[in-house]
């Protein structure tokens, strides 16, 4: 076998085995994207193959999918420290798959909610800029960002803001019922208003293009 080859056999031994291990429970994450109940065994099962297939082939997706698998055991947990533990080890895992490929929206902003929930804002702030500044025009994440900024603006960076502004234009062409029903008290309507008031008609105009309206 020539060096090729060998280096080939080599480098594919591992991301094979970890594809092997993780392949039985794809169903798994497929019940949960449909939004059907998922047993607690096939939950840990699915939670066990990734770690394994880590210790193989260490990506940023797999982990991503480790730590959605951990957030959904921790929901259907009772209140109390396994519930904290599973959140905790959710939020490790993610960080975890941030660091592998940082330019997940949509991790960021998962992020965002489990800091905020252990009680760390200014660290939910950051990873939401870091969401808003991935970008994605995904209508559901834009309004699930606002709604998370809205609980945050206290601890908000002036940039951030900016980005949260931008973000609230954008909905509101696309969906206004949203941008009416964000809440933020005093605070949050003023922000609304400061969007609302810079919104020009070539920014519409290209929004309409890009997302259309709902």
């Amino acid at each position: 076998m020539g060096l090729a080859g060998l280096a080939l056999l080599v480098f594919g031994i591992p991301q094979f085995v970890a594809g092997v291990l993780v392949a039985g429970d794809q169903n798994t994450l497929w019940d949960l994207a449909r939004q059907r109940p998922v047993a607690w065994n096939d939950l840990a099962a699915a939670v066990a193959a990734r770690e394994d297939a880590d210790r193989w082939m260490p990506t940023a997706d797999r982990e991503a999918e480790r730590g959605l698998l951990l957030i959904r055991q921790a929901e259907a947990a009772p209140e109390g420290s396994e519930r904290d533990r599973l959140f905790a080890a959710a939020a490790e895992a993610i960080e975890r798959s941030l660091s592998r490929g940082p330019v997940q929206p949509h991790g960021w902003a998962v992020l965002a909610v489990l800091r905020e929930r252990a009680g760390n804002r200014q660290g939910a702030a950051d990873a939401l800029r870091l969401s808003l500044l991935s970008g994605a025009f995904d209508p559901d994440l834009m309004i699930w960002r606002l709604r998370i900024g809205m609980r945050l603006l206290p601890v908000l960076s002036d940039e951030t803001r900016a980005l949260l502004t931008g973000q609230i234009r954008k909905v509101w062409v696309m969906s206004p019922d949203e941008i009416a029903r964000l809440g933020g008290g005093e605070e949050g309507a003023a922000l609304v208003q400061q969007a609302l008031a810079g919104l020009s008609a070539s920014e519409i105009t290209n929004y309409v293009r890009r997302i259309g309206v709902r």
